[in-house]
């Protein structure tokens, strides 16, 4: 059965973004408007849709809620988002997880968003054919579900790093827990090509590249051919595994965050499935943008899996989506500009994948990106 890509592009301010969905073709059958845009694209290769029908709830007046009405142990943070299950009258029963981003939090009560987050914008939506195997059972309403959440709140650090949002479950030095190397992949084979490609699109012949927070492999595609490599982590034997790296540094970024590089002498800087362990994410993004030259690309990638002891507190709080939106505040207040992001999900995980039997979709892959100014 043929697979196609639904997929939602749309601006916030100061960032671009493209979410990205693979299905079978058979999930077009849920609606009828999905059914006749793929006839549309089994005739043109493209196909258009309006994507307000399902960006709901939308136009809904903002809930004033007391503050006991909100149900989690936690306090509730200006400008997050939480499951509409997590205020009592607001949603549609018990099991309702659609998000609601608080607006504010007093003494006086709570003020509520209950809108879908992209509810109003001017989104695109398009269905592609795709080469790429989707997962069985995925339903294309899937699409709607977490799109708009990587919009930053107005202000990112107290909605994310206050009440210890980068404390851990284990505080002991990083140097214990890595001294042992991994020689392991932490993503299937499925987000890792996916990593690579999305690399791959950035990078060109002879460039310098830095792997932060490097393992034994770099998640870089064939080609180009040329990359001067340099990986920075926390292991020298996963470091001297890694066949693509030129210079290995061996450094624990959470005790000590300047690189050991000069002033813009990268082309590209690459962090995947790593940022959620910095425990100084800005120092470290800003050194980032300090060794790139002028126009460089600093890109973050992640997916759904981390080690849970070392990740700080409010990574795992957070939803997928949410998560952009935290990577995304701290590229801007780094310095850096052209800000996008991208998302894909609904992939198949690969046959011989040792997981399969226990999650039939692959890895999903979160993406945000900026450039240092020129």
């Amino acid at each position: 059965m043929a697979a196609l890509e639904a997929r939602l592009t749309w601006t916030s301010e100061g960032a671009c973004h493209r979410d990205r969905l693979v299905v079978h073709e058979s999930a077009c059958q849920a609606d009828g408007r999905w059914l006749k845009a793929l006839g549309v694209l089994g005739k043109t290769g493209r196909a258009k849709l309006d994507a307000s029908p399902w960006l709901q709830p939308a136009g809904l007046a903002e809930a004033r809620l007391s503050r006991s009405a909100f149900r989690l142990h936690a306090p509730p943070l200006p400008g997050r988002c939480y499951p509409q299950l997590a205020f009592a009258g607001l949603g549609q029963g018990p099991r309702d997880l659609r998000p609601a981003r608080v607006l504010a939090a007093g003494s006086d009560g709570l003020r509520v968003d209950p809108n879908h987050p992209l509810a109003g914008r001017q989104v695109d939506m398009e269905f592609l054919p795709s080469p790429l195997p989707p997962a069985p059972g995925t339903r294309l309403a899937e699409l709607f579900n977490g799109p708009g959440l990587q919009i930053p709140p107005a202000d990112p650090g107290a909605a994310y790093l206050s009440l210890e949002g980068l404390a851990r479950q284990d505080e002991a030095r990083d140097a214990l827990f890595y001294a042992q190397p991994r020689l392991v992949h932490h993503l299937d084979a499925a987000c890792r090509a996916e990593i690579a490609r999305l690399h791959g699109r950035f990078l060109a012949p002879g460039q310098r590249v830095l792997d932060l927070m490097a393992s034994w492999e770099s998640h870089l595609p064939d080609l180009p051919a040329g990359l001067h490599v340099a990986g920075l982590g926390m292991n020298r034997e996963e470091l001297a595994a890694n066949p693509r790296l030129a210079e290995r540094v061996v450094k624990d970024l959470n005790e000590r965050s300047g690189l050991p590089w000069a002033d813009g002498v990268f082309d590209a800087v690459l962090c995947v499935a790593s940022i959620e362990y910095l425990l100084r994410p800005r120092e470290v993004l800003r050194e980032a943008g300090r060794v790139l030259k002028p126009g460089g690309l600093c890109l973050v990638s992640f997916s759904d899996r981390w080690f849970p002891d070392k990740a700080v507190r409010v990574w795992t709080e957070l939803h997928a989506f949410e998560r952009l939106a935290l990577v995304l505040a701290l590229l801007r207040e780094a310095g850096f500009t052209r800000l996008e992001t991208e998302t894909l999900r609904g992939l198949a995980r690969p046959d011989d994948d040792k997981y399969r039997d226990q999650r039939a979709y692959a890895d999903p892959l979160f993406a945000a990106w900026g450039r240092r100014p020129a």
